[in-house]
């Protein structure tokens, strides 16, 4: 009502049920959004990725202790790579890289990879050149005009980049700290997608539709819309700091994004679509510890327990650990699991999420929850990037709506 976002949909689910599914909006102008309306996730992408990773890790293919190069090759190798130490985006300065990347590494955010985030190269030198080579992401653009240009930025790979070309462009870039110093939000997962594909020899796509998505009944997730879906794609707009917000669909579809035949990078960082029920048929299955409510099984309980427990040095929490820039999530007292965000504490953090809630979110508003000590599970769509998290904390008033809906049983500490 207030014109902050075009639209919004809730799922919310208890012990596996759906107890609430509605929501309000346009998908496009004079559309209201539906139940079928397909959405870009972006970031959420991430935990399907991760997910992807452990299936491997299973198998016995991957471990997380093992060296990125030993899959991606020598240019990812420790003594290839270079640390930015100091100076500025125009004079960066050097040192060695001391340790290798590991796949924990990318799991975790913790290997000195970020993102050209617009706007980030003032205080990390190193996210000038991946603006550079990778292209500048338009998240916290001044003004409607300057995050369009971005939108069309495809860095020095071009519009024909692909996955392999993007991942051994990005081994050639400065990293932001040593591996494993620091939490830092990057391009850990676009990595790791093309980990997933050289371990696998499978496109992402192709391991994601095989492994995950056909077993789930995942039937409208992908890293494109078919032609025959489009009148269910949401619009996607773009709200700039100096006020107004711009409709940017027809500048992603130029560039291909999301278009049946024309996708470029199968992004395991944040290229996926979805639909809320299909979302929730992948959360619900980590909340049930690897198997769906269909009753397969893509992942062990115990692989799970282990994705969604703290993987930050000495149970850190990730505001203690990270250097400064943009995140999906953020807060004091959550930490950092295996490709999702983990509450530790739910007072520092401010919201009413049990400890042990895991959940990430999307650079166009998403966000998903899962609560295991209340059982609650909750996929929120919208497609608005760039809201002011400050101005509008729809995020944690959202779970703490949710927590307000919860009225049985006795009262439970969290201390």
């Amino acid at each position: 009502e207030k014109g902050v976002m075009p639209m919004g949909s809730v799922l919310l689910a208890r012990n596996g049920k759906i107890v609430h599914y509605g929501g309000c909006g346009e998908q496009a102008p004079g559309k209201p959004i539906k139940e079928d309306t397909i959405y870009r996730i972006y970031s959420m992408t991430k935990p399907v990725t991760a997910v992807a990773a452990m299936m491997l890790v299973e198998e016995g293919l991957l471990h997380l202790g093992m060296p990125v190069h030993q899959v991606l090759g020598k240019a990812w190798a420790k003594e290839n790579m270079k640390v930015v130490q100091g100076g500025t985006s125009e004079e960066p300065s050097y040192t060695e890289c001391q340790q290798d990347i590991t796949i924990s590494h990318l799991l975790t955010h913790t290997s000195g990879l970020t993102y050209g985030f617009a706007g980030m190269e003032k205080i990390n030198p190193a996210c000038a050149l991946y603006q550079e080579r990778m292209g500048t992401i338009a998240q916290g653009s001044l003004t409607c005009e300057s995050a369009l240009q971005s939108m069309q930025d495809f860095g020095i790979l071009g519009p024909q980049a692909n996955l392999k070309m993007q991942v051994e462009e990005l081994a050639s870039l400065p990293l932001s700290f040593q591996p494993g110093e620091k939490w830092h939000y990057g391009m850990n997962v676009e990595a790791l997608g093309r980990v997933v594909e050289v371990v696998s020899g499978k496109t992402l796509g192709e391991f994601f539709e095989e492994r995950i998505f056909a077993p789930l009944g995942m039937s409208d997730t992908a890293f494109f819309v078919p032609k025959s879906k489009l009148d269910r794609f949401a619009a996607v707009r773009y709200s700039c700091l100096a006020g107004g917000s711009a409709d940017i669909t027809d500048v992603l579809a130029a560039a291909g994004e999301y278009v049946e035949g024309k996708v470029r990078v199968e992004s395991g960082g944040g290229g996926l679509v979805s639909t809320s029920m299909d979302y929730f048929r992948f959360a619900q299955c980590l909340m049930n510890g690897g198997i769906g409510n269909n009753g397969v099984r893509i992942l062990a309980r115990r692989t799970v327990e282990y994705m969604i427990t703290n993987h930050l040095p000495n149970n850190s929490d990730m505001e203690s650990m990270a250097l400064p820039g943009y995140t999906e999530i953020f807060a004091k007292g959550t930490g950092f699991g295996l490709g999702l965000s983990v509450v530790l504490d739910p007072v520092p953090a401010q919201d009413s999420k049990s400890k042990g809630t895991f959940g990430w979110g999307g650079l166009a508003g998403t966000v998903f929850f899962c609560d295991p000590v209340e059982q609650t599970c909750c996929v929120f769509m919208t497609q608005n990037i760039g809201i002011n998290k400050v101005q509008c904390p729809y995020r944690v008033l959202l779970s703490n709506l949710v927590a307000g809906c919860l009225i049985d049983g006795p009262a439970k500490s969290q201390v």
